[in-house]
C-alpha cells in the first residue's frame, strides 16, 4: 500500500503534496511511483529526526513482523504507569521525570541479551555520568557519545542493564546500511561484563532496509502496510555479535505522534 497524496500544479511543474497533522510535504511530482513514495518517505523521516525531541510520541518497536515493545513519552499517560512500577522496584535509580520527551517501555524477552521481560527507560539530553559507567565497570571517551543512555531493568532478577549509545565502533562488523548519521550502542552487566552483541540504528526509508534484508537474507521486522499507517519509521536497529559477526534480528520503529 502507498501513502496517498494530492497533486499540486505550479506553471510547468507538478507537486506531491501530503499533509500529516501539522506538518505539510511537497516534493516534485514524476510519473515514478516508486520514486514519489521513496521521496515521501525520505521527506517524512528528515522532518521526525529535526523534530526528534519537540513532540510527544508513542513508537511501536517491531521485530519479525511483530510488535516486541511499546516505548512511550514520559509526558504522556500511558508512561505513568510503567515509571511507577520502575518507582516501587528500582526507587530513584534514576531521574525518571528529568525530561517529559525521555521514553519509557516494556520489552519482551524476544532477543538476546534479554532472558527477562522488563522495562525500558532512555534518558534524553544528557550523557552517562562517569559515576554510572563505573558502577558497571566501564569508561568510554565523552566526545564519542550520544547525549542519552538506556536502563534496562529486569523485575524477575532485579538486575540492571546499562546501554550505552556512542558514534564510532572500533571493533569489525558485518556489512550495514550506511548513513553517516547511523549510531552503535553496547550493552553492559553490573559485574562489568560487556554483552557480546552490539547494537547498530540506521536511518533510511523503509524501501532501502527491504533492500538491504533481502540481499542478506535476514527478515524484514515490518508486517505490510505498517509503514504507511504510522506517522513514519524513523529508524531501524540491527544487532550483532562481536565475535562471530552473526546477524542477529532486525528492528523497526514506527512512530506515532501523540501531541502536547
Amino acid at each position: 500500500m502507498n501513502r496517498q497524496y494530492e497533486i499540486r500544479a505550479d506553471g510547468d511543474y507538478n507537486f506531491a503534496t501530503l499533509t500529516r497533522g501539522n506538518n505539510y510535504f511537497e516534493i516534485p511530482y514524476s510519473d515514478n511511483e516508486v520514486e514519489i513514495q521513496e521521496n515521501i518517505d525520505f521527506a517524512l523521516l528528515f522532518n521526525a529526526l529535526n523534530h526528534f525531541y519537540k513532540t510527544q510520541c508513542r513508537d511501536d518497536v517491531y521485530c519479525a513482523k511483530q510488535i516486541v515493545r511499546q516505548d512511550y513519552s514520559t509526558g504522556l499517560p500511558e508512561a505513568q504507569s510503567l515509571i511507577q512500577d520502575l518507582q516501587e522496584n528500582f526507587p530513584d535509580y534514576d531521574d525518571w521525570l528529568r525530561h517529559r520527551y525521555n521514553v519509557v517501555g516494556r520489552y519482551t524477552a524476544y532477543r538476546e541479551p534479554y532472558s527477562n521481560s522488563g522495562v525500558s527507560f532512555y534518558n534524553f539530553g544528557v550523557k552517562p555520568s562517569e559515576a554510572l559507567l563505573l558502577r558497571f565497570g566501564t569508561s568510554y571517551l565523552m566526545d564519542n557519545l550520544k547525549e542519552w543512555y538506556g536502563l534496562k531493568f529486569d523485575f524477575e532478577t532485579k538486575d540492571v542493564m546499562l546501554k550505552v549509545v556512542f558514534n564510532a565502533y572500533d571493533g569489525d562488523t558485518p556489512e550495514l546500511p550506511q548513513n553517516p548519521a547511523n549510531f552503535f550502542a553496547q550493552t553492559h552487566y553490573e559485574d562489568g561484563s560487556l554483552s557480546d552483541w552490539v547494537d547498530y540504528y540506521a536511518y533510511a526509508t523503509p524501501k532501502r532496509i527491504r533492500q538491504f534484508c533481502e540481499d542478506k537474507g535476514l527478515s524484514y521486522p515490518l508486517p505490510e502496510n505498517t509503514h504507511t499507517n504510522c506517522d513514519v519509521v524513523w529508524c531501524w536497529g540491527f544487532v550483532f555479535n562481536k565475535n562471530t559477526l552473526e546477524y542477529g534480528p532486525v528492528k523497526a520503529y514506527a512512530r506515532y505522534n501523540i501531541g502536547e
